[in-house]
């Protein structure tokens, strides 16, 4: 296994149909052990992650960002990763800890994370966000991304996601790809592909037998074809967050909620868990900002 997390654009069958995909084990196990996700909400966001590393491999602009956002009024309720172009990303589960008993329900995403809605959210360097949103059909993630591209983008798209966790929701592997056919494709070619990716073994039980994503898709979709592997990014899971960040969030209160506030307070980043203490000097400093 590799020490660091990727994703890669692939061209193929002299540009007819573009692939993205991505290794995210590392980053799915780290939002795990930072958030100390259950085993539903590891899967959920593990795919989520993928997903979003794919979606960004689509990023042209040096600042530019991608938001996937699940809202969800089923147990599960959903979450949210943020990635840029760099591949630093942040996220967090909106039910972390959701459980059950029954050990089949905790592989079960989609049963419990429908109905819903996926938002994509591309943000480009001006800050100007674009929004598309589309009802989860499966709440499997992968096969929402793909609706998502046919409807709000009129791009043919699928979408393998693979996630595979131990006992104790140790993330053994979290990868996948999205194939997507350009204009003037040759359908025939889209066939063959569908073909394949159908007949190809579970991607996750691939990668947890030592294969990468690159060498899946050699083996398993690029086969009969030329390709060339036109970018490659690394991924990690990196918050922004800081002291002064949330100093500056609380100016925004006003001097009335502070006021409330004057015996101290310890934020927590919903991104990585991290705790911020202001002591009462730190609320008094922050009132006199208001102030001057």
């Amino acid at each position: 296994m590799s020490n660091q997390d990727s994703t890669y654009r692939i061209s193929f069958a002299n540009n007819q149909f573009r692939i993205f995909a991505a290794d995210t084990t590392l980053s799915a196990q780290r939002m795990r052990d930072l958030h100390d996700l259950a085993p539903l909400p590891t899967i959920m966001m593990s795919r989520l992650i993928t997903s979003a590393a794919l979606v960004a491999m689509d990023i042209k602009q040096e600042y530019g960002e991608i938001v996937l956002r699940i809202d969800s009024q089923a147990p599960l309720k959903g979450g949210i990763v943020i990635i840029s172009r760099n591949g630093d990303l942040r996220g967090y589960s909106f039910n972390p800890g959701l459980f059950f008993e029954n050990k089949a329900e905790n592989f079960n995403v989609g049963e419990f994370l429908k109905p819903g809605l996926l938002s994509v959210i591309r943000q480009d360097d001006s800050g100007k966000p674009f929004t598309g949103v589309v009802n989860l059909e499966s709440g499997e993630i992968g096969e929402d991304l793909a609706s998502y591209y046919l409807q709000s983008e009129q791009i043919p798209t699928a979408v393998n996601l693979g996630v595979l966790i131990d006992q104790h929701a140790k993330v053994r592997a979290s990868g996948g790809f999205m194939i997507q056919q350009l204009p003037q494709a040759d359908s025939t070619i889209s066939d063959q592909i569908i073909e394949s990716m159908n007949q190809m073994p579970n991607l996750s039980d691939l990668m947890d037998m030592g294969m990468t994503v690159i060498e899946i898709l050699k083996k398993f979709i690029l086969k009969e074809y030329d390709y060339t592997i036109t970018e490659t990014r690394s991924i990690q899971f990196h918050c922004n967050c800081s002291k002064e960040r949330f100093s500056n969030a609380l100016l925004l209160l006003g001097k009335d909620e502070l006021e409330t506030m004057r015996e101290g307070i310890e934020p927590i980043c919903h991104y990585c868990n991290t705790k911020y203490a202001f002591s009462k000097e730190d609320i008094q400093n922050i009132i006199t900002r208001i102030g001057s």
